[in-house]
């Protein structure tokens, strides 16, 4: 498997399982983060679902495709900006805990993404 379709596999993987808990486990995690909106989770899962799937078509049939992957990666990048924009301003009032898991998921993302821009200029 070459470097690119690796880190496209472990980014839809990391969305799946992201986008599952998100849908199926949101009042845990609403807790967790002491938010009251029941809604905004699993509507942000319900997202990383259908961009895993995306995620997935791209590595697996369109690997060549410079542009998706390019696609890809600037989303990526707007998550990473979204999630320290919500770190700095502490948007929303959460906990420690989960505004410590989202910066977490941002170093992680922007990993991913600077892997996928990387192998896709090769």
């Amino acid at each position: 498997m070459n470097q690119l379709k690796k880190y496209l596999m472990i980014n839809s993987a990391f969305s799946l399982l992201s986008g599952l808990l998100l849908t199926f486990a949101s009042s845990s995690i609403n807790t967790l983060f002491g938010i009251s909106n029941k809604i905004v989770l699993p509507i942000i899962g319900i997202n990383l679902l259908i961009f895993s799937l995306m995620v997935y078509y791209v590595a697996v049939k369109q690997l060549k495709n410079k542009s998706l992957v390019n696609l890809i990666t600037s989303l990526d990048l707007l998550w990473v900006i979204g999630s320290l924009a919500l770190l700095i301003f502490q948007w929303f009032n959460l906990t420690s805990i989960g505004y410590i898991v989202i910066g977490c998921v941002a170093i992680w993302i922007a990993y991913l993404g600077a892997m996928q821009f990387k192998f896709n200029k090769a």
